[in-house]
């Protein structure tokens, strides 16, 4: 999926500039669940016969974790991921997901049991999730499911592998799975679950952009608002209640441009685009910003480039036109204006170079 500057981009993410932690081991005594922090979820000791083995947490604070559950001779494993996302939708999220399970070499030639399909999970009232599963062959493999589930800001991902198991059994199997997680009590009700489809508009690119005129206090604006989309610091009772009279935004997926990464957008945009930079919420978020409305003298428009991690934004100088998607991992390469965190203490760290 990376190809280019932008691989050496995603490396620079995870550098000690930016890295939010380090990948650390989730031990649990024996005999005991292991409890979300954040929403409540629980890992159980077992699943559907599977033993669960010792966890990982990629982003502290318990923003990112996953643990899996495997037969004694590696024949089957449950997988199961649960990760922060401020950006995109959950079926946004789990196109790329499908599509990265797709592109997996290891899984050898892959035949769908279907289309994905919109299924009511465990504590909801509606088709909120999604599920998939493949026949696989030329690899020792013989099945896998695929299954993502909103849970309010969080999204609870499964990867099902079986190397003796058909695929429709392999997912009735994940169906059991997932109603032997631990589910919280409360879950903010989301909205049914669309597949994302390929966008039918292109979009309104004009050529390569240029870094706009700007100032400290369009800097400020933009990381405000950048803040204001994460989520900002919201308590967890607040986390758990959903806005008012919020409607869900639905996503396509844009195969027509050109990209180092997969891209997506609301339906019906064409002046901001989102790069899928991982499979668990890492993106790349390219859309209009605030800055240029500042500039009383030229009134000109500007758009924002912001990197959406499951904790924080970090923004990149305003650009005077739609960037090309092949622009973005140079853009990233330069030095960023501001980060904002979106989980815990409210901060915004700016570059004393940008309030001149």
């Amino acid at each position: 999926m990376l190809r280019g500057s932008i691989a050496a981009v995603i490396l620079l993410l995870a550098s000690p500039t930016h890295a939010q932690d380090k990948p650390g081991t989730i031990e649990v005594r024996d005999g005991m669940p292991f409890r979300h922090d954040h929403s409540g979820f629980a890992f159980p000791t077992e699943l559907i016969g599977l033993k669960r083995a010792p966890g990982t947490e990629l982003v502290k604070p318990q923003l990112d974790l996953f643990f899996s559950y495997r037969a004694p001779d590696e024949a089957e494993e449950v997988s199961v991921y649960l990760y922060r996302v401020k950006s995109g939708s959950p079926s946004q999220w789990f196109d790329v997901s499908r599509l990265t399970v797709q592109d997996r070499e290891a899984y050898g030639r892959k035949t769908p049991l279907s289309e994905p399909v919109t299924f009511v999970p465990p504590g909801q009232s509606r088709p909120s999730a999604l599920r998939i599963a493949w026949t696989l062959s030329e690899g020792p493999f013989r099945s896998t499911v695929l299954a993502l589930i909103p849970m309010g800001e969080w999204l609870v991902k499964i990867r099902h592998t079986a190397k003796s198991i058909e695929a429709a059994s392999l997912q009735r199997r994940t169906e059991a799975a997932i109603a032997a997680l631990g589910w919280p009590e409360q879950i903010v009700p989301a909205a049914d679950a669309v597949p994302v489809a390929t966008c039918t508009d292109a979009l309104a690119l004009k050529g390569s952009s240029k870094p706009a005129r700007t100032n400290g206090a369009g800097t400020l604006l933009d990381a405000m608002m950048a803040q204001m989309e994460g989520g900002g610091a919201a308590k967890k009772d607040e986390r758990l209640t959903p806005e008012e009279g919020a409607s869900p935004v639905q996503w396509c997926r844009d195969d027509a441009v050109k990209s180092p990464l997969r891209l997506y957008r609301p339906v019906g945009t064409r002046d901001t685009y989102l790069m899928a930079a991982s499979d668990a919420g890492l993106a790349i978020w390219v859309r209009p910003g605030m800055s240029g409305l500042l500039d009383k003298e030229n009134a000109a428009r500007t758009w924002a480039v912001s990197v959406v991690r499951a904790g924080d934004t970090i923004n990149y100088a305003p650009r005077d036109r739609l960037p090309l998607p092949t622009e973005i991992g140079k853009i990233l390469e330069g030095n960023a204006t501001s980060r904002v965190s979106t989980w815990g203490k409210a901060t915004i760290n700016i570059d004393a170079e940008r309030l001149k």
